[in-house]
């Protein structure tokens, strides 16, 4: 009799595991149908591509033409080129990305603690705030490019009240191009910043400034001690994103100076473009491109690690 039972009860037992087994792979099936797609897009416009890009950087290869492999060729000659262009490349993207950083960290910090308090038309200006962020980055650099122009108000400004002798030429003069340029990034850059930076002071919950009010902290020590360290999360992404499409900005930089002059706004994304496209060396091209891709990765191993101590 109990032999019977426990034949009863293990075959109870395999066939729930069974139905379970079943559920489960119907479950999986689903999962992979609903996944699938994604999974193939993000293969065909991202790893592919990028593996394509890492292969074609050992070769000398020329548009029409079949690559030659050339090993680490590509990568030597960049940091040991007789004009050295790849390796100022390297320092003007990086002067550009932190100015731009820092300005857009000090602007959207500001801008955020503004339009997160209640004040007239507040939704207004947020709507305005945003522009920036919603035009596309052709109309931004034209629309900078005749604020900028020797015809342009800037300079119609300075003719009218005469406070220069001359004309401030600010793509042409190798001193200006790279300040205005940074001025331009951080203008269309704020916006994202500053929606974050928003989000995020809605998000602390208000007993911990009510507790601060009874402890008598004033507004800078609130600010300082409760929101600055809650936001920590947010400012972290942001910055990492905010970094690698700085670094990455291509259109900007290509209408308003085209890296010039002298090479003086020359960063190594547009760098990349020039010589795989209209220079045709598309290995080198690629070599360039790829010298960025071990930045972006300690940038997002650090900050996933960061996000996981956090969580943890």
């Amino acid at each position: 009799m109990a032999q019977q039972q426990l034949a009863v009860g293990a075959t109870h037992v395999s066939s729930r595991s069974g139905s379970l087994r079943r559920v489960l792979g119907r479950d999986w099936l689903l999962a992979w149908l609903m996944i699938g797609p994604v999974v193939a897009i993000v293969v065909a416009l991202l790893i592919y591509p990028f593996l394509d890009a890492f292969v074609l950087s050992f070769q000398e290869r020329f548009v029409g033409q079949t690559g030659t492999f050339v090993g680490l060729r590509n990568y030597v000659d960049l940091f040991t080129g007789a004009d050295a262009i790849f390796l100022k490349a390297a320092g003007i993207t990086f002067a550009l990305t932190a100015a731009a950083i820092l300005g857009k960290l000090i602007l959207g910090l500001a801008m955020g603690a503004v339009l997160n308090q209640e004040i007239p038309a507040r939704n207004v200006f947020r709507g305005i705030m945003f522009l920036p962020w919603a035009v596309p980055a052709v109309v931004t650099a034209y629309a900078w490019r005749f604020l900028f122009d020797t015809t342009g108000p800037i300079n119609g400004v300075i003719a009218e009240f005469s406070l220069l002798d001359d004309y401030l030429y600010f793509f042409n003069d190798a001193k200006l191009a790279l300040p205005a340029l940074t001025l331009v990034v951080i203008w269309a850059g704020v916006p994202f910043w500053t929606m974050n930076i928003i989000a995020g002071m809605q998000a602390i919950p208000q007993e911990l400034y009510e507790a601060a009010d009874i402890d008598g902290a004033g507004t800078v020590q609130k600010y300082w001690y409760i929101t600055l360290p809650s936001l920590q999360a947010v400012l972290a992404v942001t910055a990492m994103l905010s970094t690698i499409w700085t670094s990455a900005n291509l259109t900007q930089i290509i209408i308003l100076t085209g890296g010039g002059p002298n090479n003086a706004t020359m960063t190594v994304p547009l760098l990349s473009y020039l010589t795989a496209i209209p220079g045709h060396q598309l290995g080198l091209g690629a070599a360039i491109s790829m010298t960025i891709v071990p930045v972006y990765m300690i940038l997002v191993y650090f900050l996933t690690r960061r996000m996981l101590r956090q969580e943890g």
